[in-house]
């Protein structure tokens, strides 16, 4: 038992209230939505509008508003775009944790120093480095389309904090910094693998938005 237009535009209107406005999971969601109606109008024998009433009851507690630590607080979506950027995010949270870690760590262990580092000249590779990685990630940033949603947005939404920590990096190089440690190196570290990281997720957002078609 196929829908008619009308009750489709009533399950694609539910769904936008619940915000499931992410290209990569909207046709998705529509269609497992619209699946499970119909099998319910057909084996119990009721109308759309019971079937339907059914259905967003089963969907309710997975389209509800939430948030993660994984993110921060400061960032809602439906409960299943939550699930499914953790899904593709979780390497790269714990690559970041040991970008800044293992330097930290290892370094620290070894009692690694050096004194006025910004007298020796090799220290101008730190500084470039931290200057385009700082560039690219406010390009990155300003030139994200915006307008169209995608599980991979709300992810480099939630990682475009890091720009803060590309301010700190570069404070902290760009100062006469009076030593070079395991702290300064790991920040370092970790900000250029942000870098890399928001470059990967900016590709795939682009990707998405070329694979369903939206310019």
């Amino acid at each position: 038992m196929e829908l008619t237009k009308e009750q489709l535009q009533k399950v694609e209107h539910y769904l936008y209230v619940k915000h499931i406005t992410y290209i990569d999971l909207r046709m998705e969601v529509l269609d497992h939505v619209v699946t499970e109606i119909e099998e319910i109008m057909r084996k119990e024998n009721v109308t759309f509008h019971n079937a339907f009433a059914t259905t967003k009851q089963n969907w309710n507690p997975q389209l509800k508003e939430t948030t993660s630590m994984f993110f921060g607080l400061g960032f809602c979506a439906p409960k299943i775009v939550i699930q499914k950027a953790k899904k593709v995010y979780w390497k790269q949270y714990v690559f970041l944790l040991a970008s800044y870690f293992l330097p930290f760590l290892l370094l620290t262990h070894f009692k690694f120093k050096i004194e006025n580092p910004t007298e020796y000249s090799s220290f101008i590779l730190f500084k470039g480095v931290v200057v385009l990685s700082f560039m690219a990630f406010i390009y990155m940033l300003i030139f994200r389309n915006y307008k169209i949603e995608t599980t991979y947005g709300f992810i480099l939404k939630a990682q475009s904090l890091g720009a803060f920590t590309g301010l700190i990096v570069l404070a902290m190089f760009f100062t006469r910094l009076r030593e070079l440690n395991g702290i300064n190196i790991g920040m370092f570290c970790s900000y250029v693998y942000m870098t890399i990281s928001y470059f990967h997720f900016y590709e795939k957002h682009k990707e998405a938005i070329k694979k369903y078609k939206i310019s």
